[in-house]
């Protein structure tokens, strides 16, 4: 038992930061090094998910809920993970073979990618520089392959909020009007777009305000988390405080209501909040990079 909490202990150490605690761009970081930072999650998860509680003297369970919080919150720290690797890509690759070494079979073999990369139609400088990073980008997403295998059946399910092709960008505390910095990320979709609920919740207020329009608030029976979504079109009209919903269920159509000059939905994410606290508001950025890319 005590080699088995001084594991735990130095894997929730070494683990990288939590999605949630990330609320800039991130800097470039070598493939190599987000490999690593995978294989920690790993370790941790997968000691995470032998673990009962119930063997823990008091004194570790507050360490234990720290690493469990995290399991129940991987969608954002794979999407973190990810988004990172893509910035990388971009910084290392020119723009013409970044998209080509993004998309390659994760099951291919060296020789393999290297003829996808010929056959490609891009500039031989360009495959030449690409050859050893194609082979780093398939370690890294099959750590992410093994990472999500790990995670899914101790996670709850969740789904992309919007129901419907959708392009969005980091644009965490952004300047806005009125002196005001963004605090949400913009999923931009067409007018009368369906949005459906992220997981399994409660919506624990349906409103209309005049800086986010149609506004619900849904409350996650995982974790207490509590996704806003505003600007909407439309919800229907069974839809109001105390409504349940699961992963997946309608609950509107993306708009511009309220203070928005063009259709998307504003997704805004209080972890642990239970409540609406706006003064909770962390970056969805990354767990909507997992679900939504």
């Amino acid at each position: 038992m005590r080699l088995f909490l001084v594991a735990l202990l130095v894997l929730l150490i070494a683990a990288p930061a939590g999605a949630d605690e990330i609320s800039t761009a991130v800097e470039v970081t070598p493939l190599a090094e987000l490999i690593a930072e995978v294989e920690s999650e790993i370790a941790l998860f997968e000691v995470m998910t032998q673990m009962s509680f119930g063997q823990l003297p008091l004194p570790i369970v507050d360490l234990a809920v720290r690493a469990k919080t995290r399991l129940l919150r991987a969608d954002a720290i794979i999407g973190f993970l990810r988004s990172r690797a893509h910035d990388t890509l971009h910084a290392l690759l020119p723009d013409e073979v970044v998209h080509v070494v993004h998309d390659i079979d994760g099951s291919l073999n060296e020789a393999a990618v290297s003829t996808t990369l010929d056959a490609s139609g891009v500039s031989s400088a360009s495959v030449w520089a690409a050859e050893g990073i194609a082979t780093e980008w398939l370690t890294f997403q099959r750590a992410i392959d093994r990472l999500r295998e790990i995670t899914e059946p101790n996670s709850p399910e969740r789904v992309c909020p919007v129901d419907g092709p959708t392009t969005f960008r980091n644009e965490w505390a952004f300047a806005r009007s009125w002196g005001r910095v963004h605090r949400g990320v913009d999923l931009n979709a067409e007018l009368g777009t369906p949005l459906v609920a992220v997981e399994d919740g409660v919506v624990v207020q349906a409103n209309w305000h005049y800086l986010g329009g149609r506004q619900v608030y849904l409350r996650a029976d995982s974790t207490g988390d509590v996704y806003y979504y505003a600007h909407l079109e439309f919800w229907p009209k069974w839809l109001w405080t105390g409504t349940r919903l699961e992963a997946g269920d309608y609950l509107g159509l993306a708009g511009y209501s309220g203070n928005a000059d063009s259709s998307h939905l504003h997704l805004g994410w209080m972890p642990g909040s239970d409540l609406v606290d706006l003064g909770n508001l962390q970056n969805a950025y990354f767990m909507m990079y997992e679900l939504c890319l």
